[in-house]
């Protein structure tokens, strides 16, 4: 593997990370009702997530759902009612920007667990890492497996911080908008309405 393919690799993964996903808007929307640590505890969860995508193209799962119509499309059902009931969840929700008591916070494995499931539930990710990674590695070499793991990898740590990166401008934002009590009540319900959004696309969504 060229050394200049994975400057390409790391220049084109920058691109794609900074393009708001389903992963993104909840990291965001955490960091906006609950500050920095809910957020960051979101990106574990979501980093987790992201690996096992990398890993489940690496060791072929993705094969299996291009080529199986009922794999796709089982999958692809359960990550979207999963963003459904994320999204329902944030309509249900009448949490303020700014938590009052810890009583009111969201667990912390409750955080992990839903940005975990919001990455590993969405089969376009685990179909995109097999049709991305592939184009920067040696296909001939014997270690083509090895360097899409490290590809995916670098890939994952870039998302890890570049999450973060959302998580900080987020807390900035949470002080700004809990300024204004119109968008505090509108909050829940565009972010609802994002997931769901995401919900819908994944279910619409076909194999490539």
């Amino acid at each position: 593997m060229e050394i200049t393919n994975i400057y390409l690799f790391i220049s084109i993964s920058f691109i794609l990370l900074i393009s708001p996903g389903p992963n993104t808007i909840y990291v965001v929307s955490k960091g906006m009702t609950e500050g920095r640590k809910a957020a960051f505890k979101a990106v574990v969860g979501a980093t987790a997530g992201d690996m096992i995508q990398v890993l489940a193209a690496s060791l072929g799962l993705a094969v299996l759902l291009q080529a199986s119509s009922l794999a796709f499309f089982i999958v692809k059902m359960f990550g979207a009612s999963y963003l459904f009931y994320v999204g329902i969840r944030c309509f249900l929700n009448k949490q303020q920007l700014f938590v009052k008591s810890s009583e009111e916070e969201t667990k912390g494995k409750d955080l992990i667990f839903t940005g975990f499931f919001t990455s590993v539930l969405n089969p376009k990710t685990t179909l995109f890492f097999l049709s991305f990674l592939p184009q920067f590695i040696d296909n001939q070499s014997v270690y083509a497996q090895q360097q899409m793991l490290l590809l995916g990898a670098i890939f994952v740590v870039m998302g890890f911080f570049v999450m973060n990166v959302y998580a900080v401008v987020a807390e900035k934002l949470r002080f700004w908008i809990a300024k204004n009590e119109r968008i505090q009540a509108y909050l829940n319900w565009i972010t609802g309405a994002i997931f769901i959004g995401f919900g819908l696309r994944i279910a619409f969504s076909e194999r490539r």
